[in-house]
């Protein structure tokens, strides 16, 4: 799938050296260059005022060193303040400071690495000297490009996670806990963004559209599939979950995050034909029992190609009277190919969302339909970890998945897979 590595791109057992260390563990610039799509318009900086990079170790002075720089100030004032309350102890600002490596140079590596080039795609925090290091060459530049500077922050927030970690005296070289602690550190990332987006931080700002471009920086992130990695970030579903939570519900919540377990992990089976996908076996069952389960009576959506619904609102478009799921196969083709059969079965099953709502005579909000989608997705007999990404996946990218009969949408990609989350995890019972 287009935008996705597999195991051979990514290092494979989380190390530097001989040294744990723990960071994204993934090769960005194969991620990203390697993509289908152009790269996206370049949203507006997050910096309002920069922080001079002396304090970095081998910084060039640049601009990516600038705003990293401003990011590491920041989270370090943030933890001074919120460090006490949530754990009852004075914040110590990182001892061993902060490294910038040239990737393409010849350099001193930083600590925790043997050579430079064991920096590459990559930033982590080094438990044993209390620092952390990232590369301003292959890394941070290839974020800001494609996910913009909000990115940046949700990145090195995620390392500070883990300095967090180690002062509040959590395991964190227990491999066998490796997802568990990634996600604690992406919800720790998610709490110091809402700090950000409430305006609390001095030299910081992201907006909405910025959030919802740092969150798709999250899912670049995951981990491949695997019946047997233990050193794991988590896949897009995990990492994104945890970030809400910390975002949403604060850092007092993030010791308490775990590793989902709604798919088995087991590998991704091939893409599936278009023609089989839109199938959709079992949907409208689903959907009828969740309608007569609360008292109302379930007429099945007549299927038609995109000229059954006179205003389309999508590649899936759902209209009535009489009920009808009109689908347009060459605007699904492209989600088909770049993400997965999943991306289309999750786009399906929102339309199916509307239907059941419009059936009950509800209001159908756009948040009620992603619930609803979600807690379809997760009830899905055979869903593997690698389905569940490319419904989070799809799920962020498209507002058509929240889109009413009205072609209306009022969610940000980042209320989307909120509410994705919510009947995810929750079921039908979480949809209202």
């Amino acid at each position: 799938m287009c935008g996705r590595a597999s195991a051979a791109d990514r290092p494979t057992d989380g190390k530097l050296g001989d040294v744990r260390v723990l960071g994204l563990v993934a090769m960005v610039v194969v991620l990203i260059i390697g993509g289908c799509a152009p790269a996206p318009p370049e949203p507006p900086q997050v910096a309002e005022h920069s922080v001079d990079p002396s304090f970095v170790h081998g910084t060039d002075h640049g601009d990516t060193d600038r705003l990293a720089a401003t990011v590491v100030t920041d989270v370090q004032k943030y933890w001074a303040a919120q460090y006490p309350a949530v754990f009852g102890a004075p914040w110590r600002d990182l001892d061993g400071g902060f490294f910038s490596v040239d990737t393409n140079g010849n350099g001193a590596p930083p600590p925790c690495a043997v050579d430079v080039n064991e920096v590459e795609g990559n930033a982590y925090y080094c438990g044993t000297v209390d620092a952390i290091a990232w590369d301003r060459a292959a890394l941070l530049p290839v974020l800001r490009e494609h996910y913009g500077d909000a990115s940046v922050a949700v990145v090195l927030a995620h390392e500070f996670g883990h300095a967090v970690q180690q002062r509040a005296g959590m395991d964190v070289s227990a491999e066998e806990h490796s997802i568990r602690l990634e996600a604690m550190a992406d919800c720790y990332s998610g709490a110091f963004i809402r700090w950000v987006v409430d305006g609390r931080s001095e030299h910081l700002r992201i907006n909405a559209e910025q959030l919802d471009s740092a969150m798709r920086a999250i899912t670049v992130f995951r981990d491949p599939v695997s019946t047997t990695n233990t050193d794991a970030h988590g896949t897009a579903f995990d990492r994104t979950s945890a970030f809400q939570t910390g975002f949403l519900d604060g850092p007092r919540q993030c010791a308490d995050v775990t590793e989902t377990s709604l798919a088995a992990p087991t590998p991704d089976d091939p893409n599936m034909p278009l023609d089989d996908v839109l199938r959709a076996d079992g949907m409208s069952d689903y959907f009828e029992d969740f309608v007569t389960q609360r008292g109302g009576r379930w007429t099945a959506p007549v299927r038609r190609d995109a000229v059954g619904c006179p205003e389309p609102t999508g590649p899936v478009a759902f209209c009535a009277p009489p009920p009808t799921v009109a689908v347009d196969r060459a605007a699904l083709a492209e989600p088909h190919g770049s993400i997965g059969d999943q991306a289309v079965t999750t786009l399906l099953a929102s339309r199916y969302a509307l239907a059941a709502l419009t059936e009950l005579g509800r209001p159908a909000t756009g948040a009620q339909i992603t619930c609803l989608t979600g807690a379809y997705t997760a009830a899905q007999p055979a869903l593997s970890p690698g389905d569940l990404d490319e419904a989070v996946e799809i799920v962020l990218e498209s507002d058509g998945i929240s889109r009413n009969a009205h072609g209306n949408n009022w969610l940000t990609g980042f209320d989307r897979i909120a509410a994705f989350r919510n009947g995810a995890l929750g079921g039908t019972p979480a949809c209202g």
